[in-house]
């Protein structure tokens, strides 16, 4: 049985760290909760496994490309606003990109969860305190996370 990650976030720093392993997971809508009671906002995805690929290099047909499912929670969340998710439709896949922390004036930490197709969920929060723990085993990826890169070159 594989070890999966399993990481722990209480600064900007921390958050960065998670935020690259997380970059280009999957999930769809309906793998987001929030217990407005417990102050919890907890996803599941299914994470590329970049350091893997960087340790077995570039294969032939994906047959190198992994991904696992990973839980995500994010503890003292105040409140959630999301723009451009259909949150109905709970089949509706996002790509994450990025997770990015912002200092608001009134103290508090505005989280953003950027996904493609300008999709975001704000989590306002008290302090940084998030976690991400791989659940399972990996299985093929058909492809790994491909990015296209601009030029801002002047001729």
């Amino acid at each position: 049985m594989a070890k999966g990650l399993k990481l722990k976030a209480e600064d900007q720093e921390d958050l960065t760290i998670i935020s690259a392993y997380l970059q280009d997971a999957v999930t769809v809508v309906g793998d987001f909760t929030f217990s407005e009671k417990e102050r919890l906002f907890a996803m599941m995805v299914n994470r590329y496994q970049w350091e893997e690929q960087k340790k077995m290099g570039d294969c032939v047909d994906g047959q190198c490309c992994q991904r696992i499912r990973a839980g995500c929670h994010f503890a003292n969340v105040l409140s959630v606003s999301a723009q451009n998710i259909p949150q109905k439709n709970k089949k509706h896949v996002l790509e994450l990109l990025a997770i990015e922390p912002l200092e608001l004036e009134n103290g508090n930490v505005a989280i953003d969860l950027i996904f493609a197709a300008d999709a975001v969920i704000r989590l306002e929060t008290e302090l940084i305190d998030a976690s991400m723990q791989d659940v399972g085993e990996p299985y093929p990826a058909k492809c790994h996370p491909k990015h296209q890169v601009l030029d801002n070159l002047s001729d």
